[in-house]
């Protein structure tokens, strides 16, 4: 999907590097567009597993609503931090200093969620779906130019 060949157990690191300096090579707006484009195939992807275990969490082990919603935020954040820093961001940074910075921009991204429905809901008084979607948004837009000048850099 994102140009990279996977082995099972090992990461085909030519490919990899390929991908990369193609990424690299290329004019700057086309491979930001190229960019942000993977870095929502990947939070797509993140936010499937993030309700896929909601609701499992929910359906099939009797969790309560918060514990289960948590549970998929944080599914999703793990597999999001993986396939971002493997396919989306280019970066030297050890896994150490990318996860704390990531973790940073999540909990971020978690009020700015509760703060953005709020003010939908309740200062504009929009449909919860509604602003539901807006907050999306917000969050991936804030989301994306985080990770790319502070997580990943």
């Amino acid at each position: 999907m994102f140009g990279v060949c996977l082995r099972i157990g090992a990461r085909d690191l030519s490919t990899e590097r390929r991908y990369a300096a193609s990424m690299s090579d290329a004019p700057a707006f086309p491979r930001l567009i190229r960019q942000f484009t993977a870095f929502v195939g990947v939070g797509a992807v993140a936010t499937a597993l993030d309700y896929a275990v909601f609701f499992v969490a929910l359906q099939f082990l009797g969790a309560d609503p918060v514990p289960a919603a948590l549970s998929g935020y944080a599914a999703g954040g793990v597999l999001s931090y993986l396939l971002n820093r493997a396919h989306v961001f280019e970066t030297e940074r050890a896994h150490r200093a990318a996860v704390l910075r990531f973790l940073g921009v999540m909990g971020v991204g978690f009020l700015l969620t509760g703060y953005a429905m709020r003010v939908f809901t309740e200062g504009f008084s929009l449909a919860p779906l509604l602003a539901r979607i807006l907050t999306y948004g917000v969050v991936l837009v804030f989301n994306f130019v985080a990770h790319r000048f502070f997580t990943f850099r």
